[in-house]
Order: structure tokens, then sequence, then C-alpha cells
């Protein structure tokens, strides 16, 4: 039934350009957009609705997935009536734009972009999900909303599961339930990123920005390292960039052409990206106020601004205002409480610019012989931290601070010659002849990323937490480079930007396309003791990993602990068991245990809880076996029934009931 998605996605954007794009430029594009955003809003709302009457499972939304192209095929009929439109010149009409598009970008551009993406595209398909969060919170989660028939919160170990924005995982709901396992959950980020070039190149036209504008804009964007490695993963950064991009591109776009259904977009984009990462906030918020006064300092838009803000508030609270609900019902507050220790400190102007210098100066490390390059960036931010009174590793305003090298994880892999890009810009922004508009987007993505570290603190993982800064400010990247570099370095530029970039594609650590294991075992080697930059791999397993198309997706996920988990599940099998609990620390790969134990009529629940989900625990449940991650003794006793150790791993045991005790062997 996956096939009622696309089938979805491809009746609307006909629809769409029937209905408000033929006859306008971009018209493709444009409505293509349109109909993503509308398609998501649709998952957003029919899962709280499905939900609300516990109708989570496969007959229901599969129900709803037929209907919704029912409705559009009737719509289309409708347009086709009054507008005498048929498909195949409406997709003739597509192909002639496309071309043109793809000429405009040029035979180079073009082998980036699609090198890039048919890589990606590849691994996303091929391996399944194994990032350490999407295991431990973002897929953890749809197990047990299967099972439960609805989207509430329970009981769970990990509270990032059941306080953190759920939209992306209400996706990978929906593609589960109807494909019926994991196989395109990744390709959902690799979709949102082909969605933010889209934008990208909406922007740079919106600003008047040459065919040279573009290719630098869409290649800084494709080949961002962070970027690259998570449009293979199951994380939510792509997915909240891409409302982000929507929200500044429709703010622009109602700015220049005072088109109501900007608004409508503005207001959709708005709603879903804060449904899906608390991020959105930080960098909306500067293009929601330049909107704002925008409009109010116009007499003639403020009637339309207060129907904005109405319909703004209405949108927001009707699709967030549920889980909104939920998280406060259990942690008297709606978004939780475990990003309490993100939070900046920020009473202290100091305190602020040490966090914009140490959000920046996690993307300016690099490797370099006995590490002097990043001992002289160190040292300069200590000099900026002595010279505004703060200590480099204040407490209150984030980790610890360490620079970077190299890293090809997606949690942890920063942005280099980004961000060098982005720092020579500001003085060529001064001596580029771009315009009114442009300037004015350009200050507000700066905004946006001053917003952000003004309310968020420095963690080492942040890189990922900068993607939305890094994509909004592409734009500005291709219309200041485009005019100061001639065609020869705009060639070399791209060309830098791509060779830089392809091995992040091809050598991921969580799921490589080539193997690491060669790669740090033959020819690391040789790089490290040539140019003495005395990097330490070997107690770096994770860095050493097969190719993912010799491996198995059990292995992919478990790595090394594979041999553990795969006699962990024999054990497990062996018991015949029906009802497992899970005894997890807020670390656990939850997911992979679901993955690797998932059969028919097998239910999983969290027991003997630590933090306030507890009273969400079914007092019911009795498992018939007890997977623990915290060692409980020799016996253990939940809900009054014993339960004795018989298996023991690393770091895990299984806990079985007293008539399991005498028959199995230790």
């Amino acid at each position: 039934m996956i096939f009622l998605i696309p089938l979805a996605i491809w009746l609307s954007t006909v629809n769409c350009y029937l209905a408000f794009y033929k006859d306008a430029l971009q018209s493709f594009r444009r409505s293509l957009l349109t109909a993503a955003t509308g398609i998501f809003f649709f998952i957003a709302a029919a899962t709280e609705l499905l939900s609300a009457v516990n109708l989570i499972n496969t007959v229901s939304v599969s129900s709803a997935w037929i209907i919704l192209n029912v409705f559009l095929i009737f719509w289309y009929q409708n347009l086709k009536s009054r507008q005498e439109g048929e498909i195949w010149q409406t997709a003739r009409s597509w192909v002639l734009s496309s071309r043109a598009f793809l000429k405009n970008l040029g035979a180079l551009t073009q082998g980036i972009l699609f090198t890039l993406s048919g890589i990606t595209f590849l691994v996303a398909v091929i391996a399944p999900p194994n990032n350490m969060d999407a295991l431990s919170y973002h897929l953890s989660r749809l197990g047990y909303w299967i099972q439960n028939g609805n989207v509430e919160h329970y009981a769970s170990h990990i509270e990032r599961a059941i306080s953190f924005s759920p939209f992306s995982e209400y996706i990978h709901l929906h593609t589960f339930l109807l494909l019926g396992n994991e196989r395109v959950f990744q390709l959902v980020q690799w979709l949102c990123l082909a969605g933010i070039l889209a934008y990208i190149s909406l922007l740079v036209e919106l600003f008047s920005g040459t065919r040279s504008a573009m290719r630098i804009a869409l290649c800084f964007a494709a080949t961002l390292p962070i970027v690259v490695l998570e449009s293979m993963t199951t994380q939510n950064d792509l997915v909240v960039a891409f409302f982000i991009l929507a929200s500044a591109f429709y703010v622009f776009d109602y700015a220049k052409n005072r088109s109501r259904s900007a608004l409508i977009l503005l207001v959709l984009s708005v709603s879903l990206g804060m449904m899906t990462k608390g991020t959105f906030v930080f960098y909306a918020l500067p293009f929601g106020l330049y909107l704002f006064f925008f409009m109010f300092f116009r007499q003639d838009l403020r009637k339309s601004l207060a129907y904005a803000v109405a319909y703004l508030t209405l949108g927001v609270l009707w699709i967030n205002m549920p889980f909104w609900l939920r998280t406060y019902e259990l942690f008297q507050t709606p978004i939780g409480t475990v990003t309490n220790g993100n939070k900046n400190d920020f009473g202290n102007p100091a305190g602020f610019i040490s966090s914009v210098s140490k959000h920046t100066f996690l993307h300016l490390g690099f490797i370099s012989p006995q590490n002097r390059y990043n001992a002289f960036m160190e040292a300069q931010l200590k000099s900026i931290h002595e010279a505004v009174g703060v200590p480099l590793h204040e407490s209150g305003y984030g980790m610890d601070f360490k620079m970077n090298k190299l890293n090809f994880n997606e949690d942890f892999a920063h942005n280099f010659i980004g961000m060098l890009l982005i720092l020579l810009s500001l003085p060529l922004l001064l001596l580029t002849n771009i315009s009114r508009n442009a300037r004015w987007y350009a200050g507000l993505a700066f905004a946006s990323f001053l917003v952000f570290c003004l309310f968020i603190s420095y963690q080492v993982y942040g890189s990922r937490l900068h993607i939305p800064f890094f994509l909004l400010i592409s734009p500005v990247i291709g219309l200041v480079y485009s005019s100061v570099l001639k065609f020869v370095l705009t060639r070399f530029l791209l060309i830098i930007l791509w060779i830089c970039a392809l091995p992040f594609a091809l050598l991921s650590v969580t799921h490589p396309l080539l193997s690491t294991r060669w790669f740090f075992e033959k020819i690391f080697p040789v790089i490290n003791s040539g140019f003495h930059l005395n990097i330490n791999t070997d107690n770096l397993l994770n860095l050493k990993q097969e190719s993912i198309l010799y491996s198995s997706p059990e292995k992919i996920i478990w790595g090394d602990n594979w041999i553990e988990i795969q006699s962990l599940k024999y054990f497990v099998d062996s018991l015949q068991a029906r009802k497992i609990g899970f005894d997890f620390t807020e670390a656990s790969l939850d997911y992979g245990y679901q993955y690797i134990l998932r059969a028919p009529e097998r239910h999983f629940e969290h027991i003997a809880v630590r933090n306030a989900s507890s009273k969400l625990e079914n007092p019911a449940f009795v498992p018939d076996c007890i997977i623990s991650e915290h060692d409980e003794g020799s016996v253990f006793s939940y809900h009054g029934k014993i339960y004795f150790k018989k298996w023991s791993g690393t770091f895990r045991w299984i806990y079985v009931p007293e008539k399991y005790n005498q028959t199995l062997p230790k």
C-alpha cells in the first residue's frame, strides 16, 4: 500500500499546478513544494485524529490514504473540466521547464548534485536505520504507538521518546504501516533535502540571482558534510530545516508578491515546523518578526496581518496542542524536561559572546601536523573568553569545549569549508551589489544563528543543530561569491566542494558504502604518519566498519555487539516469550531490541520506570521475561512476581519467572 503516498503527492502536485501555478514562474517547483506541505499536514492531522479513537493500525491508515487519493482524483476531474487541462499536457510542461532549469545549472552542477544524491539514496535504501538517536528514541516510539493503537505517551525509561516533538516519526509511522518494514525510513530526510534545494533555488531566483549564484548556492548546501551524512539517517534536522527554509521563502515571497497563498503556506510550514523540532522557533523567529513589522507598518496590510496572526495561532494550536497537552500532563511543561541541560544562562552578555564563539569555532577545527592548527585556534578562543571574563569551560554555558578534527559521524561531523566561506562572506557582503531584499534576508539568516546561540548552549554534537543556519545562508553564499568570482574560479570552488563531500557520502562510520575498515587500516596510517597527524584510531572501533553491501541488517544496527545480541535473541526465543519487559537506561537502543525480537503477537513494555512516566506503567502487564540494562542482582521482584537472572551479557541481563528457573541452564 506504500504506493498510495507517491500517488497522493503526484495528484496533489498536478492539482496545485492546475489550481494555482499554471501560468506562474517556477510552476513545477512551487506545485511540488505546495503539494508536499499539504501531504505533510495531512499526515499530522490524520495521525492525531486516528489516535483519538485508537485506530493507529494498517487498515485505518491505509483507508485514510485511499480517501485522500479519491478526493484528489475528484478534485483533478473538477479542475480538468473547468480548465481543460490534461495530465499529459501538464507533464509535458514540467519536462520542458525541468530541462530549462537543468540547462541553467550546467553539466558540472548537475554532476555534483546527481552523484551525491545518487550515493546517499543508495545508502538510505540499502542500510537499515542505525543512528544512535534513531534507535534510542526517534524510532523506538513507533512500536509502542502501533501496539497501543494511539500516539499517547507511555511508560518509558527514555524520556526523549515521549517528550521530543513527534512529526518526523508520524511520517515513519505511516510508511511502516503501509509498507510493513523500515525500508523507506531514511528517504524522508533525503527527500526533505531535495525539497530544501528547491527552496534555495526559489530564493536565489526571488533575489534575482544569476545562474552562477544558483550553482554556488545549491552546491554549497548539497556538499555540507553534516547535511550529506544526515540525508542518510532518520534524524529530523533536515525535516525541520525543510520547514524553516519554507517559512523564510514564503515570508519574502509574500513581501515581494503579496500572495495570499504564501501566507497560507507560511501558516502550514510554521505549524509543522514547531511539531518537528524545538530549534524551529530560534531559526524562524527573525523571519517572523520581519514579516510582522513589514505588514504592521503598511496600512493596507494591517487587516491581512490580523488574519495571518489569527490563522497562525489556530494552525499551530490545532496541530500541536494534543502533543503539548500530553506532555504537560506528564511533565508539567509542554516541552518536557530532558532539554533543560541545553539551555544557556543568558543573563550575562559575556555568556552570549562565549556561546557564539564556541558555536562558530565548533566548525573551524581540522587535522594538522602535531595538531598545531587546532592548538592555535583553541588559544584564540581562550583569548576571546579571557577578554570577556568568562572561562572557556564555564558551567551554565554548555559542555566542555573540544576542537573537532575530522569526523564522519552524522552526530559530530562539522562544516569546516562551509564556515570559512560564511565568515569570508561577511566583509564581501559590504562590497557586493545585491538587492535590498537579499541584504535583509542575509541579515535575518545571520540573526537566526545568533538567536540560536542566545538560547542554546554549546554541545559537541551541535553541528547537526546548525544545519538550518547553513542551509538558510546558502542563497547568500551563492549571491556573494557569484559576484566576486570569475567563471573559472567558480568552477574550481564547486569542484573543491564536491571532492571534499564525496568521502562523507561514501565513508559514513555508521553505514559506509565503502569499507571504512579498509580506509583506516590501509590508507589512513600512511597519511597519519606522513603528515605527523598523531591521530590514534586503535580504540575507535566504530571507525572501522565493513561496507553495508556485505553486512547483515542486524550487524549494521548492532555493530560489534551483534554476537552478544544474537545470543540474547536465541535465549528469548527459546522461552517462547510473548510479553517482554524492558528495564533500560536513557541511552538504550530500544528500537534495536525491537528490530531483532519483533514477532507476531509479541508485546513490549518498559517496566520499573525511573522517571515521571512511571505512572503510565500497566499494572496488569506480567512479562514472560525481562531484558535489563541494570544489574538488579540475582533476583528481581516486579509487581509482586519474582524473576531470576538466567542470562548475562556485557551490560545486559535477562530475568525469567520462577517457572523457568529450574528448567533453564545458566
